[in-house]
């Protein structure tokens, strides 16, 4: 026994210093291999709306060897991008001040978008640390310039504002979204709950009702009728059906973003078109193997049982394009500039709108006639009228079978202004008209000088039926005077001058406010008042008032008037 004791004492040692030689050798090398990356470059994504690709873990390089090549970071194309999310939760009322109830409802809040939306966000949910207190006042009070220093599209895409109000009745749930790429407060939302288990789940239906997805302009359609759009995580459908993100009657409100050409990453001009909108025509269009539509290539093959295989884009959204007038917007565009669309639904059950003169913003538009015209060109059957109050203002309805429509502006008889216009998005709006106050002006003139001219009728009708009488009772100085008062009314040339002394000073304020519109209603009114003095003032008129003197002159025993023929009107002034 001792000496089996003494050789394992020997041996042990040479046991210890082998093994970790052998532990070497079983160990595979590091692999150098750069690990594959998922996502491929975006072909049409500006570089401000695309995000790259997570990079690679760097590898060591042996100290003297060649360094290798740099490649570009891929890019996720938008329609492939998740949106990059932060929900700021927000409390107030004494039931708030306990932690446990706050750390319950934000982790409940965090599931619940989890469940709802799964890989189409990447969502941070938390406690807010600025917006205090929660409440639904509190969250109609903030403003762009609250938000735009601290929150940027570096930081992330969308924020949603969450107010919770804990009173002794229940709870008050408030939401408003934020999106840092178009910098712009969305109108609040609120729901009333009683119990604690209620409140993640109106705080996630509000957040879901809030959101507004992004559009990307990608171009034109083939035949030029339609725009098509690439629709962020148009790819990623979320596991809600309800938190889809295009539906048959949503509307596209458009923007304008100009990037920085030395850094793609700054916006250096952000505009918004208002009433431009998109109305959207199609979506989740189903296509073939050959990229066709069914419906545009059906395949008939008799020997086959089984259809051809299919699927369904999810990421582009055809629309028309709704506006008051030339817009920037659905053309080529430059390589720095983005034109983007928010698809936005109604939140409220009507909208206020305030019409105003585009020059002079703060002279409402009063007792203006505004008729709601379903289509442009409608029957007049088919039409609705509304009249301004006293602010301007009227009050427009939202139709769910027409979530668009058009407002023809009156002024008078005269039409101001197509307008197209999508009620509930926003809850007041301003609509600017042009300046009707020079072609009023004209019209007034004219009534005054039309009115002159129909006096000037029925006096010489009346000195002619004194002259008719004065002759058949041979009254010759009765006649003769009778034919002096005709010969002193006004002359065309007297109407003519007046119709140059109103246009020239109406058409000289249109130049000055470069309100084309105004000129050629001037015009129009102009011309068709010297067409009625023409008119009346035709050559074979005064032919026969001078034929019928003569023969009343012969009838009263005078002698026949030496009176020069009349000359042909001269032709009207340019």
């Amino acid at each position: 026994m001792k000496l089996l004791r003494n050789l394992l004492s020997r041996l042990l040692p040479v046991f210890v210093s082998v093994l970790p030689f052998a532990a070497a050798q079983d160990t595979p090398a590091p692999s150098t291999a750069q690990p594959a990356t998922s996502g491929a470059p975006a072909q049409n994504t500006p570089a401000s709306l695309a995000s790259p690709a997570p990079a690679p873990a760097p590898t060591a390089v042996p100290a003297g060897s060649p360094q290798p090549a740099t490649t570009p970071e891929p890019v996720i194309p938008l329609q492939d991008r998740p949106y990059r999310v932060a929900v700021e939760v927000a409390f107030s009322g004494p039931a708030a001040a306990a932690p446990h109830l706050r750390y319950k409802l934000v982790d409940q809040i965090r599931d619940g978008f989890q469940r709802m939306y799964g890989s189409m966000w990447r969502t941070q949910v938390r406690e807010s640390a600025w917006f205090r207190p929660g409440t639904q006042l509190q969250l109609e009070r903030l403003t762009e310039n609250d938000l735009r220093e601290t929150w940027s599209e570096a930081a992330t895409e969308k924020l949603l504002l969450v107010s919770i109000e804990c009173g002794q009745a229940g709870f008050t749930v408030s939401c408003r979204e934020y999106d840092t790429r178009i910098e712009e407060l969305s109108p609040s939302l609120s729901r009333s709950v009683f119990t604690s288990q209620s409140v993640a789940h109106a705080a996630c239906e509000l957040g879901r009702d809030c959101f507004r997805p992004l559009l990307l302009f990608s171009g034109p359609t083939i035949d030029k009728s339609q725009l098509e759009f690439t629709l962020q995580a148009g790819n990623l459908l979320p596991p809600d059906p309800s938190a889809a993100q295009i539906a048959k009657g949503d509307v596209l409100r458009t923007f304008l973003r100009q990037m920085d050409r030395k850094n793609p990453g700054k916006v250096k001009i952000l505009q918004r078109l208002d009433l431009c909108y998109i109305q959207i025509t199609d979506f989740n269009r189903v296509l073939g193997t050959a990229g066709f539509s069914q419906d545009d290539a059906p395949v008939s093959l008799p020997d086959a049982a089984e259809p051809s295989t299919s699927y369904t884009d999810t990421a582009r959204v055809r629309g028309l394009l709704l506006s008051h007038g030339p817009v920037p917007f659905g053309g080529k565009g430059s390589r720095n500039l983005q034109q983007i669309a928010i698809r936005q639904r109604p939140m409220a059950s009507s909208s206020r709108v305030k019409l105003v003169l585009r020059d002079r913003p703060d002279r409402p538009l009063v007792c203006i006639r505004v008729d709601q015209v379903p289509e442009r060109d409608s029957p007049p059957e088919m039409r609705v009228r509304h009249l301004t109050d006293r602010s301007g203002e009227l009050q427009l309805s939202v139709d769910p079978a027409k979530p668009t429509f058009w407002l023809y502006a009156f002024s008078g008889s005269t039409l101001l202004a197509r307008i197209p216009y999508a009620p509930g998005l926003m809850p007041r709006e301003t609509v600017k008209l042009p300046d009707d106050s020079i072609r009023l002006g004209v019209e007034g003139d004219l009534y005054l000088l039309r009115d002159e001219l129909v006096d000037m009728v029925a006096e010489k009708a009346v000195y002619m039926s004194i002259a008719k009488k004065a002759s058949a009772a041979g009254d010759k100085p009765a006649f003769e005077n009778a034919v002096t008062s005709i010969d002193a009314l006004p002359a065309r040339q007297q109407f003519s001058d007046r119709l140059d002394a109103i246009r020239s000073p109406a058409l000289q304020k249109a130049d000055a406010v470069r309100n084309a519109a105004a000129k050629r209603r001037i015009e129009s009114l102009i011309t068709k008042m010297r067409e009625s003095v023409d008119k009346f003032f035709a050559a074979d008129k005064r032919v026969k008032e001078a034929d019928e003197l003569q023969k009343l002159r012969q009838a009263a025993g005078l002698p026949p008037a030496t009176r020069p023929a009349p000359a042909p009107a001269p032709a009207p002034a340019p």
